[in-house]
């Protein structure tokens, strides 16, 4: 665990192993009946030779995200302000000079794509210009304008748990944390309300762990839980939200479990209810 961590966050994320440690078969109902979904995974259309519009691509989960897609045959377009800095560090990608704060140079970006995955996330510690209002919520209302302009065929947006829930506090980190909540939830919104077909995803805490190392669960709404989910696993959910049917406008926490069940979580979306 990094030495920067407040303490709280360090507090919050010893409970979360500790909860995902002990999750048992009936634990509060929740992530056992999605981790044994008897049934088997669903059969999705390919997206070989399609071109999916990722954001984030250079971020940690953005990464294995463009990993996933390269390997189905899809082709990836990314965007970034530093255009040879990201080829550099995510290659096999299209890379386009843009930037989600200026709306001018976003332009034609979802031209002749099939798809997006939207894996921002601001960060106003390192750039205080990175705004949690101009990237999680005007930047996720800009990219889902334009997926809708441009008809994809689907938009998944990864966002976070306990959006809904968000209150803000009095320590700079409580502060910054609401601020980022609920700028994530306006920006969810601003994608339902775009009419492009959609599927939000709000993992709880983040870790880097191996994929596929404990199973996932998917919760509707926005309970909540005190657990971790690799990143390595968002990435895999959000591949595969982008072409289930099943998913097609629903909203999903999700968490590993540790009970593991190959692909179990791979038919969980049709058990989960629509807007």
């Amino acid at each position: 665990m990094r030495r920067f961590m407040p303490r709280g966050l360090q507090r919050r994320h010893f409970a979360a192993l500790c909860a995902l440690l002990l999750l048992g078969p009936g634990a509060a109902g929740l992530a056992a009946a999605q981790e044994g979904a008897p049934k088997p995974p669903p059969v999705l259309p390919s997206m070989k030779g399609e071109t999916v519009v990722v954001a984030g691509a250079t971020g940690r989960t953005g990464k294995v995200v463009v990993q996933l897609l390269l390997a189905q045959g899809a082709k990836v377009r990314g965007f970034s302000r530093k255009v040879d800095e990201a080829r550099a560090a995510v290659p096999g990608v299209e890379w386009i000079a843009a930037d989600v704060r200026d709306p001018k140079s976003l332009e034609g970006l979802a031209k002749g794509a099939d798809r997006m995955v939207i894996a921002l996330g601001s960060n106003s510690f390192s750039d205080p210009s990175n705004k949690p209002e101009e990237v999680d919520d005007a930047g996720v209302a800009r990219l889902a304008a334009l997926a809708k302009a441009a008809n994809l065929k689907h938009v998944v947006l990864v966002s976070s748990a306990g959006v809904t829930r968000a209150e803000p506090g009095e320590e700079r980190f409580a502060k910054m944390m609401y601020g980022v909540m609920t700028a994530k939830l306006r920006g969810e919104d601003a994608l339902r309300r775009s009419g492009v077909p959609y599927t939000v995803l709000r993992p709880v805490g983040l870790w880097d762990k191996p994929p596929g190392e404990y199973g996932i669960a998917l919760v509707p709404g926005d309970p909540p839980i005190s657990a971790m989910i690799a990143r390595a696993d968002v990435a895999a959910v959000a591949v595969h939200a982008l072409v289930d049917p099943a998913a097609r406008n629903k909203t999903v926490v999700i968490l590993n479990v540790a009970q593991r069940q190959a692909d179990g979580w791979k038919s969980a979306f049709a058990t989960v209810p629509g807007p």
